[in-house]
């Protein structure tokens, strides 16, 4: 039904970015379409009642209504609001100025009023202002000034107390709609700061760690690095300075990674998401093939049980970024303990969404940490050569890209990373 609704008011292709605008383009075109349905009821029951001279107010209110709803679909919202309104003030002054004031006419001032103030926006106010001091003087008007454009509609006890009833039916739960907009956008505005507020505490949060980590792990290799060329200045012995030298290839690469990742954190962070057609199968593979040349992968099987036909809609970097971390991870800490290491990737479809599994039988993660291996800059142990922001990257990207990531580990038996993700957007 929801869905039916908003077809009806901004059309099946359009789209409102902003959440607060579309709850009040959707209140604006209810207002339309239910003073559209009470002109049709009050048409009839005025012809059955041969008071016949309403009828072409009703025809000119349909037609203005009908000209704001097509410009709500063309997104013209603040012109197609101002005209419901405004129409819908002078329909109900023209009725109300030309009949007993018993029929309750009056009473449709009060959600028009109501409803200009909750369409439109605060940049919008002066105009909501000015529809509500526009109401206020057709209700004074209509009950303190002796004139009607209208010809008198008398009606009999029974067709006031049926226009009564009718016009409070009417009013009653139209105003409330209107209140329950202001009270959703207040609640949905207050839930958004609170979110605000809680990213703004975990930036901050990241950002102190980000400084104080980010200056130690750049100038410890730089360092170490300074360190080696001193020594191997006037070292005579050539395989000491090759030894140097290999150190130095060493913290350059660790250096590198590092600004590798932080790049990729950064990215994750700034650039939109996007949507392309991945093959999966070529994706792992292709990572696999970027890393397999390195010494510590010489001994390692790659398993790729992937189909090969997997296609999925989602963001190609982002996955090949997850993927990428995940899979030098299994590398860098695999068990040299063991001849047959191994490094595995496979899928499960779970309905509209795939779980992507990358197992190995490396060292392993002992139970006691597990929980803190996403955590920005944490390291399992001093002598570990990583950033500290691999899995933390794998986490946030994740999560950008609405999925989830779980780890299942045993020490000296191996890991299993599970990230669920949708099939499509």
């Amino acid at each position: 039904m929801k869905r039916f609704i908003r077809d009806l008011i901004i059309g099946k292709n359009n789209y409102i970015e902003s959440w607060t605008e579309y709850r009040q383009v959707i209140l604006s075109g209810q207002f339309a379409w239910l003073a559209i349905l009470v002109c049709l009821m009050y048409a009839v029951l005025d012809f059955s009642w041969s008071v016949l001279p309403s009828t072409l107010v009703y025809a000119l209110c349909i037609l203005m209504l009908s000209v704001a709803l097509v410009m709500l679909r063309k997104g013209k919202h603040c012109t197609a609001h101002s005209i419901i309104f405004i129409t819908l003030n002078v329909v109900v002054y023209l009725f109300a100025s030309s009949e007993s004031p018993n029929t309750g006419a009056f009473i449709l001032f009060i959600p028009v009023a109501l409803g200009a103030f909750a369409v439109f926006n605060y940049k919008q106010r002066v105009i909501a202002v000015n529809l509500a001091c526009f109401t206020y003087t057709l209700f004074v008007l209509a009950y303190f000034a002796d004139f009607s454009i209208l010809p008198r509609r008398l009606y009999n006890e029974h067709q006031l107390m049926a226009n009564f009833m009718i016009n409070f039916a009417v009013a009653l739960p139209t105003s409330i709609l209107a209140l329950y907009l202001l009270i959703s956008l207040n609640h949905h505005n207050g839930r958004e700061l609170v979110n605000s507020n809680r990213m703004l505490k975990k930036l901050n949060e990241e950002l102190d760690r980000f400084v104080y980590s980010t200056s130690h792990d750049l100038r410890a290799p730089l360092s170490s690095i300074a360190g080696l060329i001193n020594l191997a200045k006037n070292n005579p012995k050539p395989d000491e300075v090759n030894r140097y030298l290999n150190m130095m290839g060493q913290r350059v690469s660790a250096l590198d990674k590092f600004i590798k990742d932080i790049t990729d954190y950064s990215r994750n962070n700034r650039l939109e998401i996007t949507k392309d057609r991945v093959n999966v199968y070529e994706l792992a593979q292709n990572i696999w093939e970027s890393l397999m040349y390195c010494a510590e992968a010489q001994s390692i099987n790659f398993i790729n049980e992937i189909p090969q036909d997997l296609i999925i809609e989602n963001d190609s970097k982002r996955l090949h970024i997850v993927l990428a971390n995940l899979i030098s991870n299994a590398i860098r800490y695999h068990d040299n303990r063991k001849e047959n290491k191994y490094i595995r990737v496979f899928h499960h479809d779970i309905g509209s969404s795939f779980s992507l599994h990358i197992e190995d039988n490396g060292q392993g993660i002992a139970p006691e940490i597990q929980k803190k291996v996403f955590d920005m800059f944490y390291r399992g142990n001093e002598t570990s050569q990583g950033s500290g922001l691999g899995l933390y990257i794998v986490k946030e990207t994740i999560n950008k890209l609405a999925g989830t990531v779980h780890l299942y580990s045993q020490p000296r038996k191996g890991s299993t990373f599970i990230i669920t993700l949708p099939l499509a957007s």
